[in-house]
């Protein structure tokens, strides 16, 4: 699948590239066909829950969907690899504190070995 620019084109990518229709995809995540319309046109992001269900439904990781494949994709999947979710907007800012904690012990480290 080419890289998309929104999330909207990510999401029709995904779906079409699963050979699903919006129906379809409504039927398997449970999502209303007009706020799957509503999605693929960039009128609204759906919730980090909801973007789970609609990765699922289509059998691709959420990262996809996020990014199309890149860095994200790539630090998405290595994040879900090792078994953490985010599923909020406070896990993501821990893990975002976490990491910057961890570059800074990283990097004086450095400066005194």
């Amino acid at each position: 699948m080419a890289r998309q620019d929104t999330f909207g084109e990510r999401l029709r990518a995904a779906r079409r590239t699963a050979g699903l229709s919006q129906a379809d995809l409504s039927a398997r995540s449970g999502l209303p066909k007009p706020t799957l319309s509503r999605y693929e046109n960039d009128h609204v992001l759906p919730s980090l829950q909801t973007l789970r269900r609609l990765a699922e439904a289509l059998g691709t990781p959420e990262s996809v969907l996020l990014s199309g494949g890149s860095a994200e994709h790539d630090f998405y999947d290595a994040l879900h690899s090792h078994g953490i979710e985010i599923d909020s907007n406070e896990d993501a800012q821990q893990l975002a504190d976490d990491v910057r904690e961890a570059r800074k012990k990283r990097d004086e480290s450095d400066e005194t070995g």
